[in-house]
């Protein structure tokens, strides 16, 4: 059974058969938002292609810790 159709590394030209997945942080204007994943190729890193991470928890907000009493 053949494979689909694979492309290629617009910087290096080698087939993209494979690629790094990374989990980054979307940010708008300074603020973080999403958690999102970067695809890299393996031969160069190159960013091939980011997207916004549906299947993340959301991150929960840190709250400033309250001062020790005493």
């Amino acid at each position: 059974m053949a494979m689909g159709i694979q492309g290629l590394c617009p910087k290096c030209g080698k087939r993209v058969l494979h690629v790094n997945i990374e989990h980054i942080v979307g940010v708008v204007e300074g603020t973080s938002k999403a958690r999102c994943l970067s695809y890299t190729c393996i031969h160069c890193n190159t960013v091939l292609g980011v997207q916004v991470d549906h299947r993340a928890k959301i991150r929960s907000r840190s709250k400033p810790e309250a001062p020790a009493a005493g």
